[in-house]
């Protein structure tokens, strides 16, 4: 289960739950179609937590720590958030925008990154606060890509605005998790580097995300149905900028 496999098939997976949201929403169906694409997500977050879980067990170590599992995690954090809210709403256009991206995010994971084996795990990362504050940060994330997507699906399919609060609560979760993901990244950085905070550019951009998440709710800009994809939009493109552009830009001191 440490291999590819499992992760390709996931992919699989989020993709045909993709394709039969989309085909459920075309037909406004909510019978088999709605199941069997909520089947899917399950199956696919059912292989990718079988990998997650036996790769743990091979390595010793929550596998979050390099830029493929960390990816690979988000594609997970985003599948979970997506299928939650379809639980709750029954809404296939949002579903269907939840399963594309898990499964872009993935796919990206699996190709230009690749599998990497597992190693040692970095002296700085092995704590207690490593899984808490990725869980809880990238929690944050998901959160706040929903609500992306949700008000992107919004603009052409009116029958999203039947459930008014979903943004904002979408919001509130992501600005709640990625608020306890700073708290314990900065517990973390002075158990490892003595002090709680310096100005690392992936610290800043992460306050950044969640100062822009605050703002929003504080303008109600998450209530409404266009600027809510302009708030979102403005959060989703300073959080991929801390989470993908830094590292590849080698700023600062973190390296995943």
């Amino acid at each position: 289960m440490t291999g590819p496999a499992p992760l390709y098939l996931a992919l699989a997976g989020y993709a045909a739950a993709a394709v039969l949201a989309g085909v459920a929403r075309s037909r406004h169906q909510l019978g088999r179609l709605s199941r069997a694409s909520v089947a899917a997500s399950a199956v696919g977050l059912c292989l990718q937590l079988a990998f997650t879980v036996a790769r743990t067990v091979s390595v010793g170590f929550l596998p979050f720590a390099s830029r493929f599992e960390s990816m690979a995690f988000f594609a997970l954090a985003v599948q979970a958030t997506g299928l939650i809210v379809y639980l709750a709403t029954h809404q296939h256009s949002a579903k269907l925008g939840t399963d594309a991206l898990s499964a872009v995010l993935l796919a990206v994971a699996l190709m230009p990154f690749g599998l990497h084996p597992g190693g040692g795990l970095n002296p700085i990362l092995n704590s207690q606060w490593f899984a808490v504050h990725i869980v809880l940060a990238f929690g944050g994330y998901a959160c706040l890509t929903a609500g992306l997507v949700w008000s992107i699906a919004a603009l052409p399919d009116r029958l999203l605005e039947l459930h008014p609060t979903v943004r904002r609560r979408l919001a509130i979760a992501g600005l709640f998790l990625l608020g306890l993901g700073i708290l314990t990244g900065a517990a973390w950085a002075d158990a490892a580097w003595g002090k709680w905070w310096g100005w690392d550019p992936k610290e800043s951009w992460a306050l950044l995300t969640w100062a822009l998440a605050m703002a929003g709710l504080h303008l109600r800009v998450f209530e409404r149905r266009r600027p809510a994809v302009l708030g979102f939009g403005l959060v989703f493109a300073a959080m991929m900028f801390a989470f993908v552009g830094i590292n590849l830009l080698k700023w600062g001191l973190h390296r995943y």
